[in-house]
């Protein structure tokens, strides 16, 4: 596990589910009927057959948040990997031209 990603991972379904509540609350999105969506739909398509087209718009702004709130995360979490490639790389760049210079 990426203790860097916990944050996001946590926070993430915390903040879809509150979201959810309060639009189901607030009746900004109706209540859902007795229809279930297949695990395998697609989440906008999901929440347009299950709550109509405020529910697909709900589906919307959940995700946009989600990404929002897992980008910083995932770059920092890039860029540590990218920079430990480069190390790698360059130990190896070294070690080769050390064994290049030990057979010559």
């Amino acid at each position: 596990m990426n203790p860097l990603l916990v944050f996001p991972f946590i926070l993430t379904p915390m903040m879809s589910g509150l979201l959810t509540y309060f639009a189901l609350w607030s009746g900004m999105v109706p209540l859902f009927t007795g229809v279930m969506a297949p695990w395998t739909m697609p989440p906008i398509l999901s929440g347009f057959i299950v709550g109509g087209w405020r529910a697909a718009l709900l589906q919307v702004v959940i995700l946009a948040i989600s990404i929002a709130i897992y980008f910083p995360f995932i770059r920092k979490a890039d860029q540590l990997l990218y920079a430990e490639e480069q190390a790698t790389h360059a130990e190896h760049v070294h070690e080769q031209e050390e064994a290049a210079h030990a057979t010559a």
